[in-house]
């Protein structure tokens, strides 16, 4: 009884400084846990910022063509076309200041690059020719906000509107399996370094966007095609939305 007593007291002490070790332990696996989310939920406010940041950069370019053209409009008497002009122009801004989620329907977007486009075949007339080839399936897949009018209007600044001539542009937008991917093709002559934007904007600007938003594979890629044309794509995962949202939108 007594030898019992004696281990007793001894694996006591040993026991007791187990325990405290294991607890110090628990506290610091505890406070690294914390940190760890801190640290996570810094970095989702960072990227939330930085993706923000990225929506706004947008080309200011086109906005002073589109005033010249009116003006140019206005100077010859065309006032029916310049009000045309006027409303889309309008319409366009209007897609610009609101407030948008990191994704929104293509639909949406679409429209807002047919404002885009329509400004643009005033100041070039019957020299701009485009065609879309669009599925009306694929009008809820959710995409990134800017990204279709972006590379339209990479196309516009660095190949059609210094070419002489008919310009050519024409934009696709197709399932690929788990993926959807867009084309933007122009009959611009300059070269590929050209296309590119300055200063984190334009493809750029997709590129980064893309990666702060999918964890799985995304693709932007320009490229002159066999016959001289530059050819702007970008891939990314296939998200549907929903398509009640567009009958709603009509309306």
């Amino acid at each position: 009884m007594f030898s019992f007593f004696i281990f007793l007291s001894v694996l006591c002490p040993i026991i007791c400084m187990v325990m405290l070790f294991m607890l110090k332990l628990i506290d610091q696996e505890l406070d690294y846990l914390e940190l760890e989310n801190v640290r996570v939920k810094l970095e989702k406010e960072l990227q939330e910022s930085e993706y923000n940041q990225l929506n706004q950069r947008i080309q200011p370019h086109f906005l002073f063509n589109a005033l010249n053209a009116f003006l140019s409009l206005t100077r010859i008497g065309r006032y029916e076309e310049m009000m045309r002009g006027m409303e889309r122009f309008s319409l366009f801004l209007r897609y610009k200041y609101q407030e948008k989620d990191v994704l929104v329907p293509f639909y949406s977007e679409l429209k807002h690059t047919e404002n885009y486009v329509s400004i643009q075949q005033l100041r070039f007339g019957r020299r701009l020719q485009v065609t879309y080839e669009i599925s009306p399936l694929l009008h809820h897949v959710m995409i990134p906000p800017y990204t279709l009018q972006t590379l339209v209007e990479n196309a516009f600044k660095h190949g059609l509107e210094k070419k002489a001539g008919d310009k050519i542009l024409r934009i696709s937008f197709v399932r690929e399996g788990n993926w959807v991917c867009i084309r933007v093709i122009d009959n611009g002559t300059d070269p590929i370094e050209d296309h590119y934007f300055k200063n984190g904007v334009g493809l750029d600007n997709i590129n980064r966007r893309f990666q702060l938003l999918f964890d799985l594979r995304s693709e932007l890629s320009l490229i002159k095609n066999k016959e001289g044309q530059t050819v702007a794509k970008a891939r990314w995962p296939y998200i549907p939305g929903d398509e009640d949202d567009e009958i709603a939108d009509s309306r």
